[in-house]
């Protein structure tokens, strides 16, 4: 999710204590490590040096990035007031709100395509009417597949599974390269998020007429950048506020949205809370295994 990357990154405001508007101390953003799964190892070092000075020149704040595990510890480092702001998924979002009630969302980004949703996909021809039926076939996963995504196929394969498995899963780097081994029947089945599908299809329209969707999931909530209420102060967060909003309307915003893939920053949407309870409902929060997240 390297979009994700150059927002975080460019968002590390800063400093111990970012009371005052007119304080150059740093302000801390966390950002969980599912933000990176789609980014090179070698491009974290220097994938928020765009953005960052997009930050600097809207709203005149520096940052520092803060990596965790997952965002419910970034939630819980902001409620402590270890760190000032975070980035987090929709669904994450969610989840982070139903322990830390005062977490509070300052923007959400508008990505493109808009939509944020997953799709199992299939052959063309394929004669499966549900993921039920696809036990003891395989699989594509790539390890860039969005979070969502891997949300939706794993409550379809809960729900719809029964107990039963795919007889193998093969792994691929891009979602691309799994969508083309299902299209050369080396695979039955693989997931794609709205964009990376959006997109195969306008680089291969002719191919794309060999898969059909099974199925697909739920709009999720956009991601939002939020702070504890409280924990900042007002002018801080008008400032805040105030430049990501407009920084779609400068040049060097412009391009910067475009290269992250996101359209613009905007207020939450109507309706927003009660998206994240409707997520909340479909994908309950997940019991962390903190041995394992900490690897």
């Amino acid at each position: 999710m390297y979009r994700l990357v150059l927002l975080a990154a460019g968002l590390s405001l800063a400093g111990p204590d970012p009371a005052r508007a007119g304080d150059k101390a740093v302000v801390r953003i966390g950002l969980p490590r599912s933000i990176f799964r789609d980014v090179p190892p070698a491009l974290l070092t220097f994938a928020g040096q765009p953005f960052n000075e997009l930050m600097k020149a809207q709203t005149g704040l520096d940052g520092e990035v803060v990596n965790e595990p997952d965002a419910v510890t970034i939630a819980r480092e902001i409620d402590a007031g270890k760190v000032h702001l975070g980035v987090f998924m929709g669904h994450e979002f969610a989840w982070a709100r139903q322990k830390y009630p005062d977490l509070e969302p300052i923007v959400c980004s508008v990505p493109k395509p808009r939509e944020i949703q997953a799709f199992l996909l299939v052959r063309w021809d394929s004669k499966v009417a549900s993921l039920g039926d696809l036990k003891g076939c395989k699989l594509t996963l790539a390890t860039t597949t969005r979070d969502h995504a891997r949300l939706f196929l794993e409550k379809r394969r809960t729900d719809e599974m029964s107990g039963g498995a795919f007889c193998s899963t093969d792994k691929t780097t891009t979602v691309h390269d799994a969508i083309h081994k299902v299209i050369d029947g080396e695979a039955d089945v693989t997931v794609a998020d709205l964009a990376s599908w959006s997109y195969f299809q306008k680089l291969y329209p002719g191919k794309s007429q060999n898969l059909k969707v099974l199925a697909k999931s739920e709009v999720f909530p956009p991601t939002v950048i939020a702070y504890k209420k409280g924990g900042v102060d007002d002018a801080v967060v008008k400032k805040l506020r105030d430049g990501l909003l407009t920084a779609h309307q400068s040049p060097k915003g412009a391009r910067l949205m475009n290269t992250i893939k996101v359209e613009r920053f905007d207020h939450p949407p109507a309706g927003y809370e009660e998206a994240l309870k409707e997520c909340l409902k479909v994908y309950p929060a997940p019991v962390i295994d903190r041995a394992s997240a900490d690897k």
